[in-house]
């Protein structure tokens, strides 16, 4: 209570098998072209319901027709690294509007997903100080995003270091839509359900361009807005850290909340599984920019 995500869990028991329920929240119940787990970090989807993936660090064998194993994608990262982004925002068009994720396999340490509420960080957005540093009032800023082939993601997570190449390829519809040449996307939008005054964002910052003016900031500049702009947003008291148990359901708005995924150093060579879907936007449902 008065925390800006925190919500009632939902937890199913562990005799509810996995996939009719992670079903439910697909868009078709036959998998079909509206639904979406797509984009370049997907490790594996089930082949017989490709709208299903699997992610985290686990070997199946036979799991609803797959056999594989993967070591997870943050191995590699420092204890307090973050990588905040919503959804696909970096590689699809229109981003998914809402994820789901249920919780198979979880270690008994470590492995929570840190949420932060959108608009409470539209509320606490510095715009006069943004505007007069750089140049570019946060309403009318449209970023271009960017999945490069190398990078590294500053340590608190809303943008990058550095980057170079590009990754991935462009396709037409299908499970992987993957937007080679980068996506650009408002920072402050209208959420469209509800009226609210919002922000998306990724850590795939290419540049920033002033939608007023035609000015824009380089890569380096735009990270630099990127960090200042969601910086109060994503203080301490304003993050929710889920603890994930078996059974746990979580399903957020990627227009309303911003999440990322902590390292694995906590529970390094220990399962953790869990299903995600990530549902496919209507072009209607497109991050709308709040200053029209």
């Amino acid at each position: 209570r008065g925390h800006p995500v925190r919500a009632r869990a939902a937890r199913l028991p562990r005799s509810v098998p996995p996939l009719p329920f992670a079903e439910l929240f697909t868009h078709q119940p036959d998998d079909g072209e509206q639904s979406y787990t797509g984009g370049a970090g997907t490790q594996h989807r089930l082949p017989d319901h490709p709208s299903i993936a699997l992610v985290g660090s686990y070997s199946v064998k036979d799991y609803h027709g797959l056999t594989a194993c993967s070591p997870g994608v943050y191995r590699d990262w420092h204890p307090e690294q973050r990588a905040w982004h919503c959804d696909g925002l970096a590689d699809t068009h229109p981003p998914p509007d809402l994820t789901t994720m249920r919780c198979v396999t979880t270690p008994p340490r470590g492995g929570e997903t840190l949420f932060a509420s959108s608009v409470r960080a539209a509320e606490l957005l510095p715009a006069e100080p943004l505007a007069e540093k750089f140049g570019v009032h946060p309403e009318d800023v449209r970023v271009n995003y960017k999945l490069f082939h190398r990078y590294q993601i500053k340590l608190e997570g809303t943008g990058l270091e550095w980057a170079e190449g590009a990754k991935g390829r462009t396709s037409e519809g299908g499970w992987d839509v993957n937007l080679a040449d980068g996506t650009t996307v408002p920072l402050v939008v209208r959420e469209r359900y509800t009226g609210k005054r919002s922000m998306v964002g990724t850590y795939h910052v290419a540049s920033i361009v002033d939608a007023s003016s035609g000015r824009s900031l380089d890569f380096h500049e735009a990270n630099a807005y990127l960090a200042e702009a969601w910086r109060p947003g994503l203080s301490k008291e304003n993050v929710f850290a889920h603890r994930w148990r078996v059974g746990d359901l979580a399903a957020w708005s990627n227009r309303l909340v911003i999440h990322t995924a902590t390292s694995t150093k906590a529970y390094e060579g220990q399962e953790r599984l869990h299903t995600r879907i990530r549902m496919r936007s209507r072009d209607e449902d497109s991050p709308t920019a709040w200053k029209s």
